[in-house]
């Protein structure tokens, strides 16, 4: 399952508002039912003095400021009986029923009861009506509900707009140390880093600096290992030129095996000498080819797979090489380390199969597959093949290749499978 890419601003930003949004209306409803709980509590009170201040008689209720207080249940109001139950009242607890069009209006009709029971045995009912009296509409916002709704929004914005200032000011350093990390470079690595006004973002650049210079040490160690091997390797390859070619005026004639052997070490030195020209051309970008020949394709692939021939011995591999004569003028040294890279990649990992080489004007196509019958009768087991389920076993060579293909502005594509690796180049004739 691929990651899902978000920004932590907005992450924090939605987070902290949802989160704030759920205690604020908590808060509002407790607020709201703490408002009518104590409404409640004052009105139980108040009915509770009324019937300590009265002792009402059968069939004799009494009225006290909008209150009934009666000794039986027959003598309250019509409007009381009917809208409560007698058996369902509970000593000394209050009732009540309110009336209203919507729960952000005031009430139009409220009706209350109250069964009470004094310690010395009396008891009886006290109930009270509430009308609402015919006036004037008055604005909307005048309920309890309706304003612990405004005051839960407008907490809610105010918060809101607390944590966008807050967010500010700490992502504006942020956006500042990824600019400032986005433009560093070789020229710009060494300068001190800038201080922020929070130290763990100073700190994290001074992380970031560090890492980087250490990742150039390494880099610059690297460029400097391969011109220094590439350059003292100059001296023991011209010895060793300057040995064959002595060799060769020498007047004896030596016999085949001696000659086939003089051979090999003239076409090796010579692949040496490309080698670590091109090694150093790759350390020091920006230098043109200083190679660029008129380079038969055909002659090329041949001239490889007759020095890689050493690798098809002791293995069943069926060789078949499809050209034509197209010449070009490119790289020589360039190519002979891509073609020939290619092609020995091919020969040493395939053991029981087919290499079909396709060169049709400027595209090579390298494709070699392993023979499942062949793997069967060994009794080699398909997933040691780690080169051909896995590109990167090609190892150092195929990466040369490709290093060596994205300076000279050629493309290298790469398809394979559990059994087959099929790469194909494409080069740039005018380079």
């Amino acid at each position: 399952m691929a990651p899902i890419h978000m920004s932590l601003r907005r992450y924090i930003l939605a987070a902290l508002l949802v989160l704030a949004t759920l205690v604020i209306s908590l808060l509002s409803v407790l607020w709201t039912n703490s408002f009518f709980t104590g409404l409640d509590d004052m009105m139980k009170g108040t009915m509770l003095n009324v019937a300590q201040a009265h002792h009402p008689k059968p069939g004799q209720p009494v009225r006290a400021h909008n209150f009934v207080v009666a000794s039986q249940w027959q003598d309250l109001p019509q409007t009381i009986r009917a809208t409560f139950s007698r058996q369902a009242l509970e000593a000394n607890a209050l009732y009540k029923q309110v009336t209203r069009d919507n729960m952000f209006t005031r009430p139009s009709e409220a009706r209350f009861i109250l069964y009470f029971k004094k310690p010395d045995g009396q008891y009886g009912y006290v109930a009270h009506h509430f009308t609402a009296p015919k006036m004037p509409p008055k604005t909307w916002f005048q309920g309890p509900e309706i304003l612990g709704v405004l005051f839960a929004l407008g907490t809610l914005a105010l918060f809101a707009a607390v944590l966008v200032i807050l967010l500010r000011t700490v992502t504006r350093p942020v956006a500042k140390l990824h600019d400032w990390a986005a433009g560093l470079d070789h020229q710009t690595l060494n300068d001190p880093p800038p201080v922020f006004r929070y130290h763990e973002l100073t700190t994290l650049a001074e992380l970031i600096q560090q890492s980087l210079q250490q990742v150039k040490h390494s880099l610059d160690r690297e460029q400097e290992f391969v011109s220094y091997a590439s350059h003292e390797l100059r001296t023991p390859i011209a010895v060793i030129r300057s040995s064959v070619e002595l060799l060769h005026r020498l007047g004896s004639t030596p016999d085949d095996k001696g000659k086939k052997a003089l051979m090999r070490i003239d076409h090796a030195s010579q692949a040496m000498v490309a080698l670590t020209e091109t090694l150093l051309w790759l350390s020091r970008k920006g230098q043109p080819l200083r190679d660029l020949k008129a380079v038969r394709l055909a002659d090329l692939i041949d001239a490889q797979l007759e020095d890689l021939a050493y690798l098809k011995q002791g293995k069943h591999i069926d060789l078949a090489v499809h050209s034509d004569g197209y010449q070009c003028e490119l790289s020589q040294s360039g190519a002979t380390i891509v073609i020939g890279n290619l092609l020995r990649n091919a020969l040493q990992h395939t053991h029981h199969g087919t290499i079909s080489i396709t060169q049709t004007q400027h595209i090579i196509e390298i494709e070699n597959r392993e023979n499942d019958d062949e793997h069967t009768k060994t009794g080699q087991d398909p997933g040691q093949d780690d080169e051909l389920n896995n590109g990167s076993g090609y190892g150092l060579g195929l990466d040369l290749a490709r290093r060596l293909c994205n300076e000279l502005q050629w493309q290298l594509n790469i398809d394979h499978d559990a059994r087959r690796f099929c790469v194909t180049l494409v080069l740039s004739p005018r380079y």
